[in-house]
């Protein structure tokens, strides 16, 4: 089902379905992914949550969202593939540009 629209590799098939690879200081238009630009894992939990399956957004266990949500961070290498991904763990990951977002909140 994923496949569809994220390739079996996570290569996309289009610009914004690429979930895999990425770099934000290439020298061109950086591709953002969850691997390189997603700053919180519980942000990619939340969008599988709301967002997945496409054709049935919302119909998924919190089971199956964690399964989901574990395989899009092991296929970016940000967890080992015998993670178990639950309540506890999710917000212990470090994603690799979580320091590459700045708070504007208070610009005025």
């Amino acid at each position: 089902m994923c496949a569809v629209h994220n390739g079996a590799e996570g290569e996309g098939t289009s610009g914004n379905t690429v979930i895999v690879g990425g770099d934000m200081q290439s020298e061109g238009p950086p591709l953002r992914t969850v691997g390189s630009y997603w700053p919180y894992a519980s942000t990619v939990f939340d969008f599988i949550r709301r967002a997945m399956p496409a054709t049935a957004p919302k119909s998924l266990s919190d089971e199956q969202v964690y399964q989901v949500t574990a395989y899009v961070l092991f296929m970016n290498d940000i967890i080992d593939e015998d993670t178990e991904l639950n309540a506890e763990s999710l917000p212990r990951i470090i994603m690799p540009n979580a320091d590459g977002f700045i708070d504007r909140s208070q610009v005025r």
